[in-house]
């Protein structure tokens, strides 16, 4: 196999779970899936990324009301509420953040995630491919945009643009180095470093509206 990114599935998660759950999240969203669910789920993603727009405005007017307050604050709680209110979802970011500590496979999951969880299906409103779609979206959103914003921050030099400091940070130190994936029959760890986003099938599908998230931050926290 030449090359593991895009030729290999992902290291296979349990399908027989309790509905509701962070294990139910891991079994229903396209991140984990199986080939012949993949393309469905992502389908789900891609319809709820396509009705957003003007997210770096929108991510700058709330950055901007959270200035006085810290940083680490802004970095962790807006790029998840800006997408929740593009989904119709109030602002989830604490419970968001609780679940994607828990999110990936290799994680444990302890009863402060479960408990999240719950809340952020009942938000939702129902437990479907849909559901598990949006809280996805969200999570997949949280972790790696504030470790981006965090590293765009110390990095930033003076009158360097937004848009070259991300790039520069995304090329020379990405916040998600590595992924997994499932070759004979072993989970294999894949360099992510000169593909920040991915690569092939399993790419991020988010990584426009990351981008724009990310720079309207970096515009209130910068200026």
């Amino acid at each position: 196999m030449e090359n593991p990114l895009i030729e290999a599935p992902v290291p296979p998660v349990p399908q027989d779970v309790e509905p509701g759950g962070v294990r139910w999240l891991r079994a229903n969203v396209a991140r984990f899936s199986r080939p012949e669910d993949h393309a469905r789920r992502r389908a789900l993603v891609l319809a709820e990324l396509a009705r957003m727009d003007s997210l770096r405005d929108k991510a700058f007017a709330f950055a901007r009301e959270l200035r006085d307050g810290p940083v680490e604050r802004t970095v962790w709680t807006v790029p998840v509420a800006v997408l929740a209110a593009e989904l119709g979802l109030p602002d989830v970011s604490r419970d968001v953040a609780k679940v994607a500590g828990a999110y990936h496979p290799h994680t444990e999951i302890g009863t402060d995630a479960e408990e999240a969880m719950r809340r952020l299906v009942e938000t939702c409103g129902d437990v479907d491919e849909r559901t598990a779609a949006r809280i996805g979206l969200l999570v997949q959103a949280c972790d790696a945009t504030a470790k981006l914003l965090g590293k765009a921050l110390a990095a930033h030099r003076p009158d360097e643009d937004v848009e070259s400091l991300l790039d520069r940070v995304l090329r020379e130190d990405p916040p998600v180095r590595i992924t997994r994936r499932w070759v004979g029959g072993e989970v294999v760890e894949v360099d992510l470093s000169e593909r920040p986003f991915g690569a092939g099938p399993k790419q991020c599908p988010g990584e426009t509206q990351a981008r724009q998230v990310a720079a309207g931050i970096l515009d209130a926290l910068l200026c």
